[in-house]
């Protein structure tokens, strides 16, 4: 999906609206985020940001086949992760034997390993809402990085997902307790050109949990063999790609 020329002229702040109106006609099957960038990495040379995840997560999700930064370094042509968390490093070099992520900032001084190869894709998989100023955070990374990486991948939350919206109506918010941000497709746009980075595409992952009703009405499309389609609000994750280079 992408925004149409009417939205764009108030995502770059050629015109201003308090109370814009955006409709987004997208109807598509809504893929798993892990799976969907484990794809998009194959035989692509990659660097992940922010690999490491909460360390409490990371035993459990390797049981599933669910720890990102395994599943992409599995299919990658290459892969180097990013982060500052020193003892979940330590934990995954002695528990599972991780050996391809640097202990850096980002947003630091220039990192050799990146900067002496092209790589195809930055991820930035549920990161941005963990990240005090996420413009300031982009606009270092395509500064640095512009001229080594191809383009940026980064998932964020989508706060309009019928799952949030329902917490909503009960006054009630559920929430990652580390998270500063939710995002819109708009949001996560504007954030992205306040960086300077060109938006190419959008689009959606992690289906929420469907009612019987849904679930009813998914075993039968795929009994007449078709694949169930849903609305961006079934989805948990917005997924934005934009360019760097």
């Amino acid at each position: 999906m992408t925004l149409d020329s009417s939205t764009l002229t108030y995502l770059r702040g050629e015109k201003f609206s308090n109370a814009l109106k955006i409709s987004y006609p997208y109807y598509e099957a809504i893929p798993d985020r892990v799976k969907l960038l484990t794809a998009i990495s194959r035989d692509k040379k990659v660097i992940h940001l922010g690999c490491l995840d909460h360390q409490p997560l990371i035993e459990q999700k390797m049981k599933v086949g669910k720890w990102l930064h395994h599943e992409i370094t599995q299919q990658a042509k290459k892969c180097i992760g990013i982060d500052i968390e020193k003892e979940t490093l330590a934990y995954v070099q002695e528990k599972w034997g991780v050996n391809n992520i640097l202990l850096r900032d980002i947003t630091g001084a220039p990192i050799q390993e990146i900067i002496s190869e092209k790589w195809d894709y930055a991820i930035l998989g549920e990161l941005l809402e963990h990240i005090d100023n996420p413009v300031h955070y982009l606009r270092e990374i395509r500064e640095k990085y512009g001229t080594s990486i191809q383009k940026i991948l980064i998932t964020v939350p989508n706060v309009m997902t019928l799952r949030i919206l329902g917490w909503a109506a009960q006054a009630t918010e559920v929430i990652n307790t580390d998270h500063r941000y939710w995002f819109t497709p708009y949001t996560i746009a504007k954030v992205m050109h306040q960086a300077g980075i060109e938006l190419d595409e959008l689009f959606f992952a992690n289906r929420i949990p469907l009612s019987f009703f849904g679930l009813v009405k998914q075993k039968v499309i795929k009994t007449l063999g078709s694949q169930p389609k849903y609305g961006f609000q079934y989805a948990s994750s917005i997924v934005a790609i934009g360019k760097l280079s």
